[in-house]
Formats: structure tokens, C-alpha cells, sequence
């Protein structure tokens, strides 16, 4: 029995664990901390992500002198983007990457004002740009072109950040413009589709679909524009069609669920048809992970049924959760992985979302065991004490917030203390 939706609004954030199991958690993280410390010298040291980690551990034990650190970081990462050659705006690896770290830190624009003007100055730019191209030709794009890793969905989660500064403010509505154009359709194909040949040569996706795909997945897919444009909705910021292309979406995705034996259910993508006009049959279940699977996709509907006022898409996402729970841990296909992308922590930190947006105790006794389970894959041989799955599925050495041991520590902290994760808007879940 699903528990009824509560909206919790600004509600101040708890913990959901019991002292006994918050303070190792805590410990983990500052043992995570204290090896990304001394990451300067690792050939991908992620300093914005390590910048995130250190100011909100700094927020939680302030007289442990973990600002120092997060300021070090943020200023190398500063210096990285303006030695860079290219304007890559990015949410992960690019300009916004290191924008959304300074803001994250600015306490509440107080600090880093002249940095944030800087960067704010070219991406605004540059992401107005690319808004316009896409409303103009939304349809059969890339990735990522609209996606949150690289594409206007991630852009646009920075901007909403930044709402507040005129310059931001009209780069986000060209952004929502062009996201919105995406959601549109055309002779019934959903504009989010993307080609075959659009695809990256010999990835799994491409390989799972030769006739093309309507991505499914948060981090990828129309899951993510869907989440920023609910966002934006809910802070305020509307653009012609905004509300439409919601809804638009949520009914989407709703009608093409993939259920299983446990409940909602949501396949990697959705093949376009053949030369015969078939369509494939569904690549999935997927995992039940942030970047793909049911816990992405019940975010981005638990945005959109709070932008709408809609309680038939909140309940659906609730619903959705609260099957991950019901499958066993061995079908929901992240075990291997600790991090946010594809991994434990990912699970963890929209569990917590729910948890908090909700008040079901689902939640809450479904995070303590997510959290004991990472707690569980701390490997103190590790350079950082989680290590990552590379695509060949070998185990690496990542400081990353995204794939990496920072991001891990981070959904620690927000399980184990009271302080907020706003950082988590990065993965478009608040």
C-alpha cells in the first residue's frame, strides 16, 4: 500500500537515519573527503566535483576547515575552463560544470560573485545560441544536444539557478524555448527522437537500436528535458507551450511504461520503426538507476505532476518508487556501481527526494538499507574508497561527483545529516 502524497514544500531537511547509523555514514564521507584531498595529482582530478564535496562538508562540520579545501578546488577548476580552448558548456565536464560548483558554494551570492560573472557571460551566451537552433530545428537531434550531461536540459538546470540575474534569465527562456520545441511532434513522431545515425557508433545504445530511438533515460533522454521544464514551472519561469509540453511528455512516458512482475517499469528507449514499418519490441526493463530506469523516470514525473497540480502523475511516481523496492536487489541491476550515474548512490539520493517529499516510511527504511549497502562497499585499498565501473565494466579510480567516489560521499551526507543537497539540482531531482 502506497502511502498518500504529502507535499512537504520547503520543509526543513532531516536525516533519515538513526544516530547509530548516521555517524558512520558521516565517517565514510569524511574518509572519502580526506582522500579527495589529495587527488590534485590524479590525471582527472574533477576539482568542481571535489569543490561540491568539500563545501558541503564543510557546511556539516564547519570547524574542520574543509572550506580552505572547496575554495582550492574551485579556483583550480576556474583555471582549468579559462585555459580551456573550447566553450563547452556541459553540466558534466564543461562551463556549467564549474558555474553550478560556484554557485552551489556562493552562500547565497555572497562569495564568488566576479567568477560567476564571468562564466555567466559566455554560457548565457552560447546557450541562448544553441536554445534558438534547436527551436528551429527540434526534431531527430543528438543526445546531446538536449540531454542533462551535455545537452540544454543540464544548461537549463544551471540558468534556473541563476533565474534571478537578467542576463541568466533570458538565456534560460531561450533554453526552455528550444526544450520545448523538442517536446513537440511531428506526423505523430515525438520530436525527441533520435536517428540511427545520429547515435555514437558501437555503444550499446546503438547497438540496441539500428532503427533509431526515443531515449527513455533521465540522464540521456526526454526524461531530463521534461525535469527542467517542470522545475522551471514550478520556480515561476514559463515560455509559450511550457505547460503543454509537460503534460505532453508525462503522458508519454506514462503510456510507455515496460511493467515487470513488481510494478512500473520503464525500458532503456523506445525503438522507432523499421523500413516495414514495424516497431521493435521494448529494450528493457533497464536498471532501476538515476541515468536510466524507473527511479529517473518517477522523479521526472513526481517534477511534473508538482508543476502541473496533476495527483495522477505524483501517485504514479510513488507508485513507480515504491516497486524498486518491492523487486529484488539483484533485478534492479546497479549492485556493482556505488555511484550517482548508474549506481547505489543514484538509487539512494532519489530515494531520500521521495522520502522527504513524502513522509512513507518506504522511503525512509528503503534509504538506511540503501545506505548500509554503501556503507558495505567502502573499499579502504581503493586510491578514494569506491571505485567506478568504466564501460568495460573494469573497476577505476574516480574522484568524479557524477561516476566517482565524490558524488557517493555526497548521498552519505545527505542521508546521514540535516543539512540540504542542493547540489542534487546538477542531477535535475529538485
Amino acid at each position: 500500500m502506497v502511502a498518500p502524497v504529502v507535499d512537504r514544500g520547503l520543509r526543513p531537511w532531516r536525516s533519515v537515519l538513526p544516530t547509530e547509523s548516521a555517524s558512520p555514514a558521516i565517517a565514510v564521507a569524511v574518509r572519502v573527503g580526506e582522500r579527495l584531498r589529495d587527488a590534485a595529482s590524479a590525471q582527472r582530478p574533477n576539482d568542481a566535483g571535489r569543490a561540491v564535496l568539500f563545501g558541503q562538508l564543510d557546511r556539516v562540520l564547519p570547524e574542520d576547515e574543509w572550506a580552505a579545501c572547496s575554495h582550492a578546488c574551485l579556483a583550480a577548476a576556474a583555471r582549468t575552463v579559462e585555459q580551456a580552448e573550447h566553450g563547452y558548456l556541459g553540466l558534466f565536464g564543461g562551463l556549467c560544470e564549474v558555474a553550478f560548483a560556484a554557485e552551489a558554494l556562493s552562500r547565497n551570492g555572497t562569495r564568488y560573485q566576479r567568477l560567476l560573472d564571468g562564466l555567466d557571460e559566455v554560457i548565457a551566451g552560447s546557450a541562448a545560441g544553441l536554445g534558438a537552433a534547436v527551436a528551429r530545428t527540434p526534431a531527430g537531434l543528438p543526445f546531446a544536444a538536449f540531454d542533462v550531461v551535455a545537452g540544454l536540459a543540464g544548461t537549463g538546470a544551471y540558468l534556473l539557478c541563476r533565474r534571478q540575474e537578467p542576463r541568466a534569465r533570458t538565456a534560460l527562456h531561450a533554453v526552455l524555448t528550444g526544450l520545448v520545441a523538442v517536446c513537440g511532434e511531428q506526423d505523430g513522431l515525438p520530436n525527441w527522437h533520435t536517428r540511427f545515425e545520429a547515435m555514437i557508433p558501437n555503444t550499446p545504445m546503438s547497438r540496441s537500436y539500428p532503427t533509431g530511438v526515443l531515449n527513455c533515460g533521465l540522464a540521456h533522454g526526454i526524461p531530463g528535458p521534461l525535469a527542467v521544464l517542470a522545475l522551471a514551472e514550478s520556480a515561476g519561469v514559463s515560455v509559450a507551450g511550457q505547460r503543454e509540453a509537460i503534460a505532453r511528455v508525462a503522458r508519454w512516458l506514462v503510456a510507455h511504461r515496460c511493467d515487470d512482475e513488481w510494478g512500473p517499469n520503464w525500458p532503456t528507449g523506445v525503438a522507432l520503426p523499421d523500413a516495414t514499418g514495424s516497431t521493435p519490441p521494448p529494450h528493457g526493463p533497464t536498471h532501476n538507476a538515476w541515468c536510466y530506469g524507473s527511479p529517473g523516470v518517477a522523479r521526472a514525473l513526481w517534477l511534473a505532476g508538482i508543476a502541473l497540480g496533476d495527483n495522477a502523475l505524483t501517485e504514479t511516481a510513488v507508485a513507480t518508487m515504491a516497486a524498486v523496492f518491492r523487486r529484488p536487489a539483484a533485478d534492479r541491476r546497479i549492485d556493482a556501481s556505488a555511484g550517482l550515474c548508474h549506481g547505489v548512490a543514484g538509487l539512494l539520493q532519489i530515494t531520500l527526494r521521495f522520502a522527504h517529499d513524502t513522509g512513507d516510511a518506504v522511503f525512509t527504511t528503503a534509504a538506511a538499507a540503501l545506505t548500509s549497502q554503501l556503507l558495505a562497499m567502502f573499499e579502504p585499498e581503493r586510491r578514494y574508497g569506491y571505485s567506478a565501473l568504466a564501460e568495460s565494466g573494469s573497476a577505476t579510480d574516480d574522484p568524479s561527483l557524477l561516476d566517482g567516489a565524490a558524488g557517493v560521499a555526497l548521498a552519505l551526507l545527505a542521508a546521514a545529516t540535516d543539512v540540504a543537497p542542493s547540489w542534487d539540482r546538477t542531477l535535475l531531482l529538485a
